[in-house]
C-alpha cells in the first residue's frame, strides 16, 4: 500500500511504501553493530554528541563535557563502559554507563545521528547497556535528562524507567535491572 506524504523540509510530495520502510528498518536494525568505543571512533562520537547539543540548545559549552576529549580513557574506569553503534563502520549512535556506587550505574551520553532517529536504535542501545550493567553486577540504572527533551523522556519511560525526582529543568529516572 502506497501512501503519499509531504516532506516537511522540502515541501515536495514523497511516495512512501510502508512495507519497504519496514524492510529498511529491519535491515538497519540487523546491520547495526554495538561495540565498545575505540580510538578509531572517538572523534566521530564526540562530534555526534556535540552536534546533538548544538541542535538542541543552539550552543555548546565545552567546559561541561571534558569526558568527550578522551572517551576511551574516561570510560575505561572500573564499572564504566562507552558503546558505539556502527553501520558499515559509520558511527550512528552512542551510549555509556558509569559507576555510581551501591550497585547503581548511570546511563549517559545517549545520542543518535539525526538521520537514524525514530528507528529504534536508541532503544537497542539502552537494552545493550542494561545487559552490560546487569552482567557487571549492577542492580539499578539511574539517569537524568532535560525535561523539555520529550523524545528522550518518552524513550526512557518506554524502556521501563520511572521518574523519581524533578530538579530545575531536569528529570531523574531509574530502573531496577
Amino acid at each position: 500500500m502506497k501512501i503519499t506524504t509531504v516532506n516537511g523540509n522540502a515541501g515536495k510530495p514523497h511516495v512512501f511504501d510502508k512495507k519497504l520502510a519496514a524492510a529498511e528498518l529491519k535491515m538497519i536494525k540487523s546491520d547495526i553493530k554495538i561495540v565498545e568505543i575505540t580510538k578509531d571512533h572517538e572523534t566521530a562520537a564526540k562530534e555526534l554528541i556535540l552536534n546533538g547539543f548544538q541542535e538542541r540548545f543552539g550552543f555548546i559549552d565545552h567546559s561541561l563535557n571534558p569526558d568527550l576529549n578522551s572517551l576511551t580513557e574516561t570510560y575505561s574506569a572500573e564499572g564504566a563502559l562507552f558503546l558505539a553503534g556502527l553501520i558499515d563502520n559509520e558511527l550512528v549512535c552512542t551510549g555509556a554507563i558509569t559507576n555510581e556506587g551501591n550497585g547503581e550505574c548511570r546511563l549517559q551520553r545517549m545520542s543518535v545521528k539525526k538521520e537514524f532517529r525514530g528507528q529504534g536504535i536508541a532503544g537497542m542501545m539502552v537494552r545493550k547497556l542494561e545487559d552490560h550493567a546487569k552482567a557487571a553486577g549492577y542492580i539499578k540504572v539511574v539517569l537524568e535528562t532535560n525535561i523539555a527533551w520529550d523524545n528522550a523522556v518518552n524513550l526512557y519511560k518506554s524502556c521501563g524507567y520511572k521518574e523519581y525526582k524533578m530538579e530545575d529543568e531536569m528529570i531523574h529516572l531509574s530502573k531496577d535491572i
